[in-house]
């Protein structure tokens, strides 16, 4: 019984610690508001294309301007995917093309791969959308102070152990 006991003890002292290691892994991106009222965080495309994302959680895929997608596009940072269907917020539908995009780093910790993302014609800014966001669960957005919280972020640091081991 004076066995278990130290089992159980052992297990109390550890859960502490192992919380702490999960929070410790969350990652808080700095967002600011814009005057149309959206919130905005500061990502860079690989290639080093930079961009203000409009955090937006109704918009199913990574949406990205003309300028930004002719940007990626030379840099060779994107491949054609497929051909979809899509709908605006405004209602209007249209035939979009899906492309991945090699990585997005958002703030200096946390890096992603293969991002599914849409160039809307006429579009004029770069939405973060929901096929980003998925990849960052769970995630949670506070406004006072305004930060996006991600938890499924790659570190620069494994990115780069990534490459170096293949």
């Amino acid at each position: 019984m004076l066995r278990y006991a130290k089992i159980l003890s052992a297990i109390f002292l550890l859960l502490p610690t192992m919380a702490l290691a999960d929070t410790a892994s969350d990652v808080s991106l700095p967002m600011w508001q814009q005057g149309s009222g959206g919130y905005y965080l500061r990502g860079v495309f690989a290639g080093g294309v930079e961009s203000d994302l409009l955090v937006d959680t109704g918009s199913s895929y990574v949406v990205l301007s003309r300028d930004t997608m002719a940007r990626l596009k030379r840099d060779g940072a994107t491949a054609y995917l497929r051909t979809i269907r899509g709908a605006t917020a405004a209602g209007r539908v249209m035939q979009v093309k899906v492309y991945s995009v090699s990585e997005l780093a958002l703030g200096d910790r946390c890096v992603l791969h293969n991002i599914e993302a849409v160039a809307l014609p006429g579009a004029d800014r770069d939405i973060l959308g929901l096929s980003a966001l998925r990849r960052l669960q769970p995630f949670a957005m506070q406004f006072e102070p305004a930060v996006l919280s991600v938890s499924a972020c790659s570190s620069p640091d494994e990115v780069t152990l990534a490459t170096a081991v293949n």
